[in-house]
């Protein structure tokens, strides 16, 4: 009995109010630098799990937010190469239209071609953040890995070959000049082309996918966000230059020339077009991936205002909770250092 009302006992209940006190200080503190609860699981209780829930789905959301942003800029970037691929064909098809007139240099036209096409392999080439733009899925691998205006590519070795085979002489024997028109139309529309069919198209002058990039733009969409150097556009563009590169059309009779410019100019308007459908698709992406990310965004919002309701503490009862623990544990810490003094010495 003496220990249920001695000063010791008395001191030892007052520490475990204050440390009660001081844990419910520091969660106080918590809640008024975050504004939310400092116990989510103790707060809530069951509802916690509807907390958590909702969380992750922002999680998510911004996830996707971010890697829209990525697919944005790559998309710019790819429509930036493409601008740069339609004034080059421009300029090109000028050139060409000049040599097709009487008194056109041949042989500026087969120079242009040339420059064009190693121009045509750099920006084929162009790459962001690591990755090649026109590489299709196969991101990691140079698309164009063989120029045909490389004397060392495998996409020339075939031309070569694919002429003597035909004509039985190189580009440069002074011998082209007796091709006749229609031996030369023959050629082009068929070893020629061939050159460029599936097969000889990717194992002479492309190493891209013929797979674009696939990208979740939001929680229910995903688009194709990339475009490749496989397609259509990119094979009649390089088999037009290459035509005009490589079948020495400087050497030939003016009318075997002509029909080597006018196919070439043929593909080259088609490559051109083809150019332009794709900068329209990626375009229609573009602003797919900008609506889907503005939808993300209220969604994100919408769902914050859920968390806040489980969660979000009112800064002016946090405040006024503050203040009143404060006078608690001072005013508890002033009786605890009285009782500590009271001895039965002092009254004897």
């Amino acid at each position: 009995m003496v220990d249920s009302v001695s000063n010791f006992s008395s001191s030892l209940a007052l520490r475990t109010t204050i440390t009660r006190l001081q844990r419910e200080m520091n969660d106080t503190r918590i809640e008024a630098s975050t504004g939310k609860v400092a116990d989510r699981g103790l707060t809530l209780g069951l509802r916690t799990s509807v907390s958590v829930d909702l969380q992750e789905q922002v999680k998510r959301i911004d996830t996707i937010k971010s890697m829209n942003a990525n697919v944005s800029s790559r998309l710019e970037a790819t429509q930036d190469t493409l601008n740069s691929v339609r004034s080059l064909l421009s300029t090109v098809m000028d050139q060409f239209t000049q040599a097709r007139t009487a008194g056109g240099s041949m042989a500026l036209a087969q120079k242009a071609a040339g420059d064009a096409l190693a121009q045509l392999n750099d920006k084929l080439n162009a790459s962001f953040n690591g990755q090649y733009l026109f590489a299709g899925v196969n991101t990691d691998v140079k698309p164009v890995s063989s120029s045909p205006n490389d004397p060392a590519s495998a996409g020339k070795a075939a031309v070569d070959a694919s002429f003597a085979a035909h004509f039985g002489m190189t580009q440069s024997d002074p011998a082209v000049a007796n091709i006749s028109a229609s031996d030369m139309s023959a050629y082009l529309s068929g070893d020629f082309d061939n050159l460029f069919s599936d097969s000889g198209w990717s194992t002479n002058f492309s190493a891209a996918s013929g797979k674009v990039i696939q990208s979740r733009v939001s929680m229910s969409e995903i688009v194709d966000t990339s475009a490749t150097a496989d397609g259509q556009a990119f094979r009649d563009i390089t088999r037009a230059l290459t035509l005009v590169a490589q079948t020495g059309i400087d050497k030939m009779n003016p009318q075997a020339a002509a029909a080597v410019l006018d196919k070439a100019m043929q593909a080259l308007g088609a490559g051109e077009q083809g150019v332009v459908t794709a900068q329209s698709d990626l375009g229609r992406v573009q602003q797919r991936v900008s609506d889907a990310t503005d939808r993300l965004t209220i969604q994100s919002q919408s769902l914050a205002k859920s968390i806040g309701s489980l969660e979000d503490v009112d800064p002016y009862e946090v405040s006024v909770r503050l203040n009143a623990l404060s006078t608690q544990i001072e005013t508890s810490y002033a009786l605890t250092s009285r009782i500590q003094n009271l001895s039965l010495l002092k009254y004897l």
